[in-house]
C-alpha cells in the first residue's frame, strides 16, 4: 500500500470516530493519524521534531483527544566572574549552571474531526513563565466547569546564582492551555567551598495578589499546593507525565514502528489517579 492510500484510510478513520457522537478514536489510532499526517519544511510540527527538548503524549483536558507537548529549555554556563577556587565550588556552580534561565512549552492537539494536529494557544494570567511540566505534583477537578488544574513546581535560575520558585496551575479550556501563578519563592544560591553542591538560600516569597510570605509559611502552602489543594476542588488527582527526548523520536524514525512505540510508551505514562 502506498503511503498516499495509507494516509488516506487513517484519515477517513479518524473523520468516522471523531463525527456526530461516533465513539472517540482510541489513543493508538489518534497516534496513527499523527504520525500520517504530511510534514512540509518550516511548518509548525516539522520544526518541533528538528529541534532539541522533550516531548510527552497526554490528554489534560479529557476529552478523549490527546495532546502532544513538546518542551525546550535554554541554560547558560558558569559566569566568568565565579572562579571557583577548588572542585567543590566549581561543582557546586556546574548544579547551578544545569538550572534553566528559561523554557518554551508548545502544545499541539487533535482537531474535533481527527483530521489534523492543530496548535494550543497557551495563554499566562500574569507571569509569563512556561511551566515545568515534568514536575506535577497533583491535580484538581471542578465538577461545575469539568475543568482539571494541574499543580505544577518550576525552578527558574535568575541571573548568575539566583533561582525563583514559582507553584503554579495548568489546564487546557477550550482548546487554549491557561497557566497562572500561584505563589512564588526567591534566593540565591549560596556556594561553600567545603560542599559540592550549592544551598538554596531563601530570600523572600509572595502570593500572586502581592502578598509576602514567610519561609515557614511558603513553605506550608507549597505543602498544602502539592497535595491538591484548590478552592472549589470536587476531586483531588494524582498527576504524571512521561517525557522523551525528542532527539530519541527522531532515531526512532528508522525502525518499523519505532516513533509510534515510543509516543505510546509516552501516552501509557501519563497517569490521573484519585488520591
Amino acid at each position: 500500500m502506498n503511503c498516499k492510500k495509507a494516509l488516506g484510510i487513517a484519515l477517513a478513520a479518524a473523520a468516522c470516530f471523531f463525527s456526530g457522537g461516533a465513539e472517540a478514536a482510541s489513543p493508538e489510532e489518534q497516534i496513527d493519524v499523527i504520525l500520517n499526517l504530511p510534514t512540509t519544511h518550516g511548518d509548525d510540527l516539522e520544526m518541533r521534531l528538528r529541534e532539541s527538548g522533550d516531548f510527552a503524549v497526554t490528554d489534560l483536558d479529557r476529552n478523549g483527544r490527546i495532546e502532544l507537548l513538546f518542551l525546550q529549555e535554554m541554560r547558560n554556563g558558569v559566569p566568568e566572574e565565579a572562579e571557583p577556587r577548588n572542585e567543590n565550588e566549581r561543582s557546586a556552580w556546574e548544579h547551578i549552571a544545569s538550572v534553566p534561565v528559561s523554557r518554551k512549552l508548545y502544545a499541539y492537539e487533535i482537531s474535533a474531526n481527527g483530521k489534523r494536529l492543530d496548535p494550543v494557544a497557551v495563554i499566562f494570567t500574569d507571569d509569563e513563565i512556561d511551566p515545568n511540566l515534568r514536575y506535577l505534583e497533583s491535580a484538581v477537578r471542578e465538577a461545575q466547569t469539568g475543568f482539571t488544574y494541574y499543580h505544577v513546581f518550576t525552578l527558574t535560575r535568575v541571573g548568575g546564582a539566583g533561582y525563583r520558585v514559582s507553584l503554579q496551575s495548568v489546564s487546557l479550556q477550550n482548546g487554549a492551555l491557561q497557566i497562572q501563578t500561584i505563589a512564588s519563592e526567591f534566593g540565591n544560591y549560596g556556594i561553600y567551598a567545603e560542599q559540592g553542591t550549592p544551598e538554596a538560600v531563601f530570600d523572600h516569597a509572595e502570593t500572586r495578589q502581592g502578598n509576602e510570605l514567610s519561609q515557614s509559611a511558603f513553605s506550608e502552602f507549597s505543602s498544602k499546593f502539592a497535595a491538591g489543594y484548590g478552592a472549589g476542588a470536587d476531586e483531588r488527582l494524582k498527576a504524571s507525565i512521561r517525557w522523551h527526548p525528542v532527539q530519541a523520536l527522531r532515531e526512532a524514525k528508522i525502525q518499523p514502528n519505532g516513533m509510534k512505540q515510543l509516543l505510546l510508551d509516552s501516552w501509557q505514562g501519563f497517569s490521573l489517579k484519585k488520591q
